[in-house]
């Protein structure tokens, strides 16, 4: 039996980044000495920039482009400022590599923005109502015999916001981490900085990841076996830059406006949640324990900030 063309799904295309100039730098920085820990900082903080642009090359980015990227970081990571200048430290070493050892043109896009550079924006938030019209356009597309995607990312952006989480944190979900059934789910979930903690989740999101889970493809790749969000197309471990920008275009067919479209990320959803909350009369100690954050200070704006907009 032959399937009609048009109900035949087409793999998503993603631009490949181009890690060559990344690879060489790292070695770079090891002949002349850096620690290994500064190697690996800063390795992951250039190939981020490389995925955030990519197929565009870094050696043509402008610095109006650098400081959109770590801006725009700052904020959904909420990063100190000795954070963000170890950032941008990264990324001048980087280019101060290129045009000294690869002849990029001097002095470099990165050269002249200043230390410390950004000051993080304010959490972007959409309305209880946006956010029901994006899960529920993923749930009326996940009920199509081809919609494994849109199921995989019903489960995945349902914990960005049902459960606060960070689209890193949700990605590296393992199986081992998720206990439970339809109604009601336990996760471990492993922070940015490796902080352990354990979340529940119910309703819908418990239900969306539960059918999520019955139906994961197995991966074609051993070192993917063990995460919960395997593409069911590529049948590889799916990516950051992948819920990103996908969540975008899923905005744009909820109709949500291109404003939206546009400023919305994964962390708009846990940033939402925080602010749903406020309007439900949360206080800081709720919001922290919901945001699982160490300081009250995160917290806090979300109160001054949302509850006076």
């Amino acid at each position: 039996m032959t399937q009609n063309s048009a109900t035949v799904p087409h793999p998503e295309v993603h631009p490949e980044p181009d890690y060559d100039s990344l690879h060489r730098f790292s070695a770079w920085l090891a002949r002349i000495g850096r620690a290994e820990a500064t190697i690996a900082a800063y390795h992951a903080d250039i190939a981020d920039l490389v995925r955030a642009f990519a197929p565009r090359p870094v050696e043509e980015l402008l610095s109006a482009d650098i400081t959109t990227h770590l801006s725009d970081r700052a904020s959904a990571d909420e990063w100190s400022a000795a954070t963000t200048r170890r950032h941008l430290q990264a990324v001048k070493a980087f280019y101060r590599y290129l045009v000294s050892e690869e002849r990029l043109r001097a002095p470099g896009p990165a050269e002249a923005l200043a230390e410390p550079v950004f000051e993080p924006r304010a959490p972007h938030v959409i309305s209880e109502d946006d956010v029901n019209a994006l899960l529920s356009c993923l749930a009326r597309r996940a009920c199509q015999r081809e919609g494994a995607a849109d199921r995989m990312d019903l489960a995945l952006y349902g914990l960005c916001y049902h459960a606060a989480l960070l689209v890193s944190e949700a990605i590296g979900l393992t199986l081992d981490s998720v206990r439970g059934d339809r109604h009601a789910m336990e996760l471990d979930v492993v922070g940015r900085r490796g902080e352990e903690s354990r979340v529940t989740i119910e309703g819908d999101a418990a239900r969306w990841l539960s059918d999520w889970l019955a139906e994961r493809p197995e991966p074609k790749r051993e070192a993917h076996a063990p995460f919960v969000f395997i593409h069911p197309v590529t049948r590889l471990h799916t990516s950051r830059q992948r819920a990103w920008d996908r969540l975008k275009r899923v905005a744009r067919s909820a109709q949500l406006g291109e404003e939206i479209a546009n400023a919305i990320t994964p962390h708009t959803l846990r940033h939402s949640h925080a602010a749903h909350m406020v309007s439900r009369a949360a206080n800081v100690s709720q919001l922290r324990a919901a945001l699982r954050q160490h300081s009250p200070r995160h917290a806090a704006k979300y109160l001054t900030g949302l509850r006076d907009s």
